[in-house]
């Protein structure tokens, strides 16, 4: 596929009930275009002088999708920023509110280079788009980020309602979690009874290729006597969805990471796993497992509260939820998915109280009663997922 950018610089372009922004980065990070990512960060800084609450939802495709406008991340995503646009309305209306407009950013970049008549051509750049994210990791996605952090951050600070979710699939996911990885360490570490989301709302990857050992920080620090010990439960910060079935993630990566084995020094078996294995495949992180539909729930999560002490889930996810790499938009998994955004909506809604500082805005908007209690997968059924 050629090195070039796939989307004109058009800024947010209205649909009927949200707006949608493509932003693409090349092979070293950098924008292709750099109206595209001038055009955004106009509209976001508008709307932040303006004092205008928007729920912003950012997308990172992974290997083998692009930003072309048949892609189907592309086209899956934009049903999600139209299902979250209705229930916004829907529950903007029941509370007596007006609905906040809906934003999706597509973060494009190279993750298709080139393909055949069959899968197996595609396969064989695994290793060389597995490069190539992560320059795009720490390349001008990370200005996008920013500037995204700090109208959300400005606009809770004063008291407002905005609304920032980020995810990323395969080595999307890669590249959001390079990025916000920091942050979320220190989220973790934050000595206050509820963890303080200082970047966005809720951090997702679906089949993250990235290196378990990059999650250790965050590991150590749930799993410390004093993290289990809070009696704070909270919605997830972070969610990091992994397929039991995805051999990419699964084989292809600790096959090209086995010469970091080799090379790095390690302490203990969990340590030297974390080398060679994603996120997902390291037994120890999971904190949830997921199955396919059961009766009238769309999908069995395991546990199944809504609101937990550890607001850092790694889940398992089965076949009928999640089928290989790729197969991130069957039903049970855009239900589950849904069902976090869409609690993420009812928490975020008219704060209305500009704060001392903004964590105190943080910790106030994660101490307001959720949209429903209880078992996630009930609340997807109950509206409808």
């Amino acid at each position: 596929m050629p090195n070039a950018a796939h989307q004109d610089a058009l800024g947010f372009m209205k649909a009927d009930t949200f707006a949608l922004a493509v932003v693409e980065f090349d092979d070293q990070g950098r924008c292709y275009d750099r109206a595209q990512l001038d055009k955004v960060s106009d509209r976001v800084e508008t709307m932040r002088t303006g004092r205008e609450d928007v729920i912003l939802l950012l997308f990172v495709h992974g290997w083998k999708h692009d930003a072309r406008s048949d892609d189907p991340n592309l086209s899956s995503f934009r049903v999600v920023l139209a299902q979250t646009a209705a229930y916004e309305r829907s529950s903007a209306a029941a509370a007596g509110g007006a609905p906040r407009p809906v934003m999706g950013i597509f973060v494009g970049w190279r993750g298709l280079t080139a393909y055949g008549p069959s899968d197996i051509v595609a396969d064989t750049t695994f290793w060389g788009r597995q490069a190539a994210g992560h320059r795009v990791a720490v390349g001008s996605v990370r200005e996008l980020f920013g500037r995204l952090r700090h109208y959300r951050n400005s606009r809770l600070k004063n008291g407002g309602a905005p609304l920032l979710v980020i995810a990323g699939h395969s080595f999307g996911g890669m590249i959001v979690y390079s990025a916000l990885a920091q942050s979320l360490i220190e989220s973790a570490s934050a000595p206050v009874e509820t963890v303080i989301a200082a970047f966005a709302d809720l951090v997702v990857l679906a089949n993250p290729a990235i290196e378990g050992a990059r999650y250790l920080p965050i590991y150590d620090l749930v799993s410390s006597p004093a993290f289990k010990g809070r009696t704070n439960v909270q919605l997830p910060v972070f969610v990091c969805v992994q397929a039991t079935n995805d051999q990419p993630v699964g084989t292809f990566f600790p096959i090209g990471n086995f010469a970091n084995r080799l090379e790095e020094a390690t302490i203990g078996g969990l340590e030297e796993r974390c080398v060679t294995h994603a996120i997902g495949f390291i037994d120890e992180f999971r904190t949830h497992k997921i199955a396919g539909p059961d009766g009238n729930a769309p999908f069995v999560l395991t546990p199944p509260q809504i609101e937990q002490a550890d607001p850092f889930w790694v889940v398992a996810a089965a076949k009928a939820v999640i089928d290989g790499h790729s197969g991130i938009w069957q039903a049970p998994f855009l239900s589950f998915l849904k069902a976090l955004v869409f609690q993420q909506v009812a928490r975020s809604q008219a704060t209305t109280i500009a704060a001392a500082s903004l964590n105190d805005a943080i910790v106030a908007r994660s101490e307001k009663e959720p949209g429903t209690g209880g078992n996630l997968a009930d609340f997807a059924k109950e509206i409808g997922l």
